[in-house]
């Protein structure tokens, strides 16, 4: 993780919804743009059929993804997902769950990223690609 202790420089506290997921930075490499964080697959993230509904896993995806943009960005810009595609490859059960994103192409203004999520067995379960806009910081309006 030899880049884990810069992510409180940029988010200084996890968001409501990253510590809902139960987000766990697992590891973060800001020269090779790539992060794996864990999350805990809970009951109540499931259907009725016992398995983790598909928006959950996509949220623990977009989650990382959007961590991993935020710190590329800094503090001068914030990423915004313009677009999420996700293809989903067996069901997941509730436990740990584990999601590595890279980012593929960074530009001035988008930035373009990939992620998969591994259910408690290690095994591939979902992936997604995204677009994401990197909009400037404004300061609050008074």
């Amino acid at each position: 993780m030899p880049d884990s202790h810069l992510i409180r420089d940029v988010f200084p506290k996890p968001s409501p919804s990253s510590t809902s997921l139960g987000f766990e930075l697992l590891a973060l490499d800001m020269k090779t743009l790539t992060t794996r964080v864990r999350f805990e697959g809970r009951p109540e993230f499931c259907n009725p059929t016992g398995v983790i509904q598909g928006g959950y896993l996509v949220a623990m995806m977009d989650d990382t993804i959007g961590m991993l943009a935020g710190m590329k960005a800094g503090k001068t810009k914030l990423p915004s997902t313009v677009d999420l595609h996700t293809h989903f490859l067996r069901p997941v059960r509730k436990g740990v769950i584990e999601v590595t994103a890279r980012l593929r192409n960074v530009g001035r203004a988008m930035l373009f990223a990939e992620a998969e999520l591994f259910d408690s067995r290690g095994k591939e379960a979902a992936r997604s690609t995204a677009s994401l806009t990197l909009n400037p910081v404004l300061k609050p309006a008074t």
